[in-house]
């Protein structure tokens, strides 16, 4: 399977589960925010994947610590449908064998990390965090790993989506974004 297609389907699938679940109404508990934390900390895992050159065994020693840490997690397990493969992710096979185009879309994964690096920078501000800014960053990040998506590879969930170009993608994240926001991430907004 292609390294890019596995982890752009992961992110995608992790950022609309947050984007769902995130509430700005309200008291956040704090098993919520620790769950979010340890999501968001494991989705910037995978973007930091996607920014390295293909290498099968570090990539596939990754994929599988992200997919056993989903799977692990009675919450999250729901959510990522890794259908028939939960097997062939406990199993030592490998799983990413090849990058068809490796560091496409660099500029998507660079905003994904910097979106997912400053939520966690919020979420650790405790109870001076804002919680309507972490959700428009998650908002605005939700849409960018479609990029990597394509009805024609196989992965991990088979989710079978169409993609969308970088230059809609971006438009997307604008959607969400406030005037700070846009402001601040001025330099991946470039394109537009």
């Amino acid at each position: 399977m292609e390294k890019n297609a596995i982890l752009g389907e992961i992110l995608y699938i992790g950022l609309v589960f947050e984007k769902g679940r995130c509430n700005a109404g309200g008291i956040w508990k704090r098993t919520y925010i620790q769950n979010l934390s340890k999501h968001i900390r494991l989705l910037k895992e995978v973007s930091e994947c996607m920014k390295n050159s293909f290498q099968a065994v570090e990539d596939n020693i990754l994929l599988k610590k992200v997919c056993n840490e989903i799977l692990d997690d009675e919450i999250l397990k729901k959510h990522y449908p890794f259908c028939s493969f939960e097997e062939v992710i406990k199993s030592n096979k490998k799983i990413i064998t090849e990058c068809r185009e490796e560091n496409k879309y660099n500029e998507i994964v660079d905003f994904i990390n910097q979106l997912l690096g400053d939520i966690l920078l919020e979420l650790g501000k405790g109870i001076r965090k804002d919680k309507q800014k972490i959700i428009k960053m998650i908002f605005s990040a939700h849409n960018l790993p479609r990029v990597y998506l394509s009805k024609d590879i196989s992965t991990l969930c088979l989710m079978g989506r169409y993609g969308i170009g970088p230059e809609e993608a971006l438009k997307y994240a604008k959607l969400s974004m406030d005037e700070g926001m846009i402001i601040k991430y001025n330099s991946f907004l470039k394109v537009l």
